[in-house]
């Protein structure tokens, strides 16, 4: 069963104390590449998610978003640097003797002009706490994410299954010409050799039909028509496979490919290579497809 790497899910979740939206977008790429726009808060979870998506999604670009809004008061105290302020009041006590000048700096000029007096320190976030907040959203996320995937897939599979139809139709029409002009091909061939030495004296015909049935080989593809057909069918067993085909089809697809080619340079026949011309043609599109496959 193909899955596609192009999906999309989004998720709003609203309890009494927060609000979570999460929204997860893949399309193809080689390898497993994410991209995760997090609030701060999750920013200690970032590898936790990364090996959670990569298990389930494998390969593919992923765009992460997750936007958490607590309606909890936040965890954040305000410490007073009490050197800092101090070294202020005496630098300005100074400053006002020297200049004979009254002090008149009150607490409110100096927290106004002076931010170092008071430290704003965030408490530590508690990732496990954090972590039981998100996972389930996250898991029912990537599992809706995996749910289009399969369905995308299911679409490619049907395209697929018809095209290889289409070229196992094309590969029977090949085999049917092959047999019609082989036996054309090699006396054609033998003829011409005998029409170009008849005037040259002492020619072992026996070792010139052997010639000539040698050079006959090399025009016959029956060898690679077997190859053909056993990839055509290591083909539709993979399809019925799960787990990462991707790459397996893709390689069938340049075994498959390599033999057309080979057809094609061996068999000097025009409807032959009319034929290698659509399976090429039906070759590119399955291709393509394969791009997108997990």
């Amino acid at each position: 069963m193909l899955r596609s790497m192009t999906c999309f899910a989004r998720k709003e979740y609203t309890t009494d104390k927060y609000q979570l939206t999460l929204e997860l977008k893949s399309v193809n790429s080689r390898y497993f590449d994410l991209h995760p726009r997090l609030p701060k808060q999750f920013f200690c979870l970032e590898d936790r998610i990364r090996k959670f998506l990569k298990e389930k999604l494998i390969r593919g670009r992923v765009d992460l978003f997750i936007q958490y809004d607590s309606f909890e008061e936040e965890d954040i105290s305000f410490e007073p640097n009490l050197s800092i302020a101090k070294g202020y009041l005496k630098a300005v006590s100074n400053l006002c003797e020297e200049l004979n000048m009254v002090n008149s700096l009150q607490i409110g000029d100096m927290l106004k002009l002076l931010k170092d007096v008071i430290k704003v320190k965030e408490v530590a976030s508690d990732t496990e706490k954090l972590w039981d907040i998100l996972f389930l959203p996250l898991k029912e996320l990537v599992d809706e994410a995996i749910s289009m995937a399969l369905k995308e897939g299911e679409a490619m599979e049907i395209d697929i299954k018809r095209r290889l139809a289409h070229i196992e139709m094309l590969v029977g029409k090949i085999t049917t010409q092959f047999e019609k002009t082989i036996h054309k091909q090699t006396e054609a061939l033998k003829k011409r050799i005998l029409s170009k030495l008849k005037d040259i004296p002492e020619i072992d015909e026996n070792r010139l039909i052997q010639e000539a049935a040698i050079l006959a080989d090399k025009l016959d593809i029956s060898e690679e028509l077997i190859r053909l057909e056993s990839h055509l069918s290591q083909f539709y067993k993979y399809l019925e496979l799960d787990g990462q085909l991707g790459r397996k089809l893709d390689f069938l697809v340049q075994e498959i490919h390599r033999e057309v080619n080979t057809i094609a340079s061996k068999a000097s026949d025009s409807t032959i290579s009319h034929l290698v011309v659509e399976i090429k043609a039906e070759l590119e599109k399955i291709r393509e497809q394969l791009q997108n496959v997990v």
